[in-house]
C-alpha cells in the first residue's frame, strides 16, 4: 500500500497487481493514467492518494463483494459524511469527478493535442502482433512510425515543456504510459526503437521520467512485458530473457543520457 498523507479529502485508486513483486503496479496503461493524475492532484495537496494493488487472479473477497469490478477503480470519500462513498469504474466518470471535485489544478488538455496523440497506441497493437513474415509488417510499422513522427513534430512545434502547456495535464497522463509500453514492449517483441532523430519526443520523455507522478506509478519492465505474452504474432521470437528470468528493472533513462531519481 503507498499513500500520501495530508489533511484534505482521501482518494483510494486499486489498481491490478503486478505479476513479479505483488506490492507492485501493474503495467495497465488506464491504471496508470489514473495513478499519474492522482498523484499529481495529491503532490498539490488537493487530496491524499492511498494506493491498492488486487490481484485480480484470485481477488480478495473484500474487494469483490465491494465494489465488483475491474480495476482502477476509484473511491472518493464524502467529507461530510466519513461513512458515505463515491466509487467509479468508468473512465470518462473518472475524469469528470476528479475535475469537479478537485479543480485547484487544472489539467484539461488542449484538443490539438488529445487528436495528435489518438492513434498511435492504436497503431502499436497491429505491429506488434503482426507474424514474421507477415508482408503488411512494414507498412504496419511506418504507421507507427509516422504517429511518433506526428507527436514529435507537435512537441517541436508547440515548444513547451509538455502537450498541452508547461504543466502536466490529462493528456500527458494518458500518452506516456503508451509511450513506455510501446519502447520496452517494441524492442523485446520487435526489436523496435524509437528512431532517435525524433528529438522533441525523446526530450518530452526525458520529462516525464524525471516527475515523480510517472516514477511512483511506472510498471516494471518485466510486467509490461508479460502484458503483451499471448498477444504478439506467431513466429516472432523475443529479443532477450523470458520476463520472468529477469531481474525487476524500469527504463527511466534516455540513450545517451541518465536521469538522477
Amino acid at each position: 500500500m503507498e499513500s500520501i498523507q495530508s489533511q484534505v479529502p482521501s482518494v483510494a485508486l486499486f489498481v491490478t497487481r503486478s505479476e513479479i513483486d505483488f506490492t507492485h503496479r501493474s503495467p495497465s496503461p488506464i491504471c496508470q493514467r489514473w495513478f499519474m493524475v492522482l498523484y499529481l492532484k495529491s503532490e498539490a495537496k488537493e487530496l491524499a492518494l492511498t494506493v491498492y494493488p488486487v490481484n485480480m487472479k484470485n481477488p480478495e473477497q473484500e474487494f469483490k463483494k465491494a465494489y465488483n469490478s475491474n480495476p482502477p477503480v476509484v473511491v472518493f470519500d464524502e467529507l461530510n459524511d466519513k461513512t458515505s462513498q463515491t466509487v467509479l469504474t468508468d473512465n470518462r466518470d473518472i475524469d469528470a469527478e476528479i475535475s469537479k471535485r478537485f479543480p485547484v489544478t487544472n489539467m484539461s488538455s488542449l484538443k490539438e493535442a488529445e487528436d495528435v496523440c489518438s492513434n498511435v497506441y492504436i497503431k502499436f497493437h497491429p505491429y506488434l502482433k503482426s507474424p514474421s513474415g507477415d508482408p503488411q509488417e512494414q507498412m504496419k510499422l511506418r504507421s507507427l512510425l509516422s504517429e511518433l513522427k506526428r507527436i514529435n513534430d507537435y512537441l517541436e512545434e508547440m515548444g513547451t515543456q509538455y502537450l498541452s502547456g508547461n504543466e502536466m495535464t490529462f493528456v500527458d497522463c494518458d500518452i506516456m504510459p503508451k509511450l513506455q509500453h510501446i519502447r520496452v514492449a517494441g524492442k523485446y517483441y520487435k526489436n523496435l526503437d524509437i528512431p532517435s532523430e525524433l528529438n522533441s519526443l525523446w526530450s518530452y520523455m526525458e520529462r516525464c521520467y524525471q516527475t515523480k507522478a510517472f516514477q511512483e506509478s511506472c510498471p516494471f519492465d518485466q510486467d509490461i512485458l508479460m502484458h503483451y505474452e499471448g498477444k504478439v504474432g506467431g513466429n516472432n521470437k523475443p529479443f532477450g530473457k523470458t520476463p520472468t528470468l529477469q531481474p525487476p528493472t524500469m527504463t527511466l533513462t534516455i540513450p545517451g543520457r541518465e536521469i538522477s531519481e
